[in-house]
């Protein structure tokens, strides 16, 4: 798993990738160097590497295992918390995790909230339409996923908008570091409020309720550090897809013609949308053990969009078409992938079916011109307004 010898010119497009700038020689590295070290780390990006490495167990993903280890989170009480959570464990305490997170997004507690999930989109929709102007990522992408998993564990209705609020505060304090004391002490009085709200919801449910078999399968501090994480899944990811999903809706032409034809193919349409753009553009792991070339204790970093675009696997990997072969990774892969894929899948074409079917959209800006999220890690747009003109009953086009 060496590098080719000429692959050291690409080093530049690796590196302003992993600073979250990708060009277009960036593309180029599936192909001609899918497996290339650079000064801040190893970048993998070729497809089956990708695959490969990301089902290794040499490669960890807890950042406090490196050597320097790199904290959480700035607040110690949060670094508790998110430090017992699934997708920053390794090993037999992952794998331990995993299971129960499995049972948590099973295929039919998926299937189960499938109405939910229109219900939840079709709420959603409904309110930002009818305000003629929008935000699809403040009104559509932050609610949705939190109100699922809201309804996913039975939370009152009265209390899903506090927990969403709970839920985008914590997320955000994930690798957030120099604040004022007085907001570290904010951040923590919500983390007491959100884990005291926790501890009510066990004593109130009975067995067989997903809250009840966490707590009797669980820890104290695990249970709570495990349902935070639920409520938290997704709004990143999730949050990314959407707004993508609503803003593909206004800037390709014919692309609502065909939902509101096929209403079916809306989850194809969302897939290959999530493999043009992969919510997460990588994933930081650290070489526990030598793996090939990669030395022990090396940064490696694998490179989900680039390889949802390796000639090697997708044919014309840039052109959009749905239902084409080959495995994306835009939700990871290995032991570590996302635990809400499926759910997310049906998000997607829930929103994708919603807006189609009500409204013709516009965006204020376009593609190139719409503000992104800082970092290399997601790939998302911090706002996108979006102009809505409803459709008339029986208009197809």
């Amino acid at each position: 798993m060496a590098a080719p010898p000429a692959a050291s010119a690409l080093e530049p497009a690796a590196r302003s990738f992993l600073r979250g700038k990708q060009s277009s020689s960036a593309y180029r590295l599936p192909a001609e160097a899918p497996v290339l070290p650079t000064v801040d780390g190893w970048v993998i990006s070729g497809h089956p590497e990708v695959c490969r490495l990301a089902g290794d167990r040499r490669l960890v993903i807890d950042p406090r295992a490196g050597d320097p280890p790199v904290p959480l989170t700035q607040s110690e009480r949060l670094e508790s918390v998110l430090a017992r959570m699934l997708n920053f464990r390794d090993g037999a305490d992952h794998a331990r995790l995993r299971r129960l997170a499995t049972v948590a997004f099973s295929a039919r507690r998926a299937n189960a909230v499938a109405e939910t999930v229109a219900a939840v989109v079709g709420d959603l929709a409904d309110a930002a339409l009818a305000r003629g102007e929008f935000d699809a990522v403040a009104d559509v992408g932050v609610p949705l996923p939190v109100r699922t998993t809201c309804a996913l564990l039975d939370i009152p209705r009265a209390d899903r908008q506090q927990v969403a609020d709970w839920s985008t505060a914590m997320s955000a304090q994930l690798f957030t570091f120099k604040q004022p004391p007085d907001a570290v002490e904010a951040v923590e009085r919500q983390l007491a409020e959100l884990t005291g709200y926790i501890d009510d919801l066990a004593r109130h449910r009975r067995r067989g309720d997903l809250v009840a078999d966490l707590h009797a399968a669980l820890d104290h501090d695990e249970f709570v550090a495990f349902v935070v994480l639920l409520f938290m899944n997704g709004l990143e990811t999730v949050t990314a897809g959407i707004a993508r999903a609503i803003g593909a809706l206004a800037w390709q032409p014919g692309l609502a013609d065909r939902i509101r034809r096929d209403p079916g193919s809306a989850g194809d349409v969302f897939a290959e949308l999530m493999r043009l753009h992969s919510p997460v553009r990588l994933g930081a792991r650290r070489a526990a053990e030598p793996i090939d070339a990669i030395p022990r204790g090396a940064p490696v970093f694998l490179a989900w969009s680039l390889a949802n675009r390796d000639p090697r696997v997708f044919t014309d990997p840039d052109t959009f078409r749905p239902g084409r072969p080959g495995r994306s990774l835009a939700f990871g892969a290995g032991p570590h992938h996302c635990l809400g894929a499926a759910l997310a899948g049906q998000q997607g074409a829930a929103v994708l079916r919603a807006f189609a079917t009500r409204a013709r959209l516009t965006c204020r800006t376009d593609e190139a011109g719409t503000p992104r999220l800082p970092g290399a890690a997601i790939d998302g747009f911090s706002a996108l307004r979006v102009v809505a003109e409803p459709l008339m009953v029986g208009v197809t086009r």
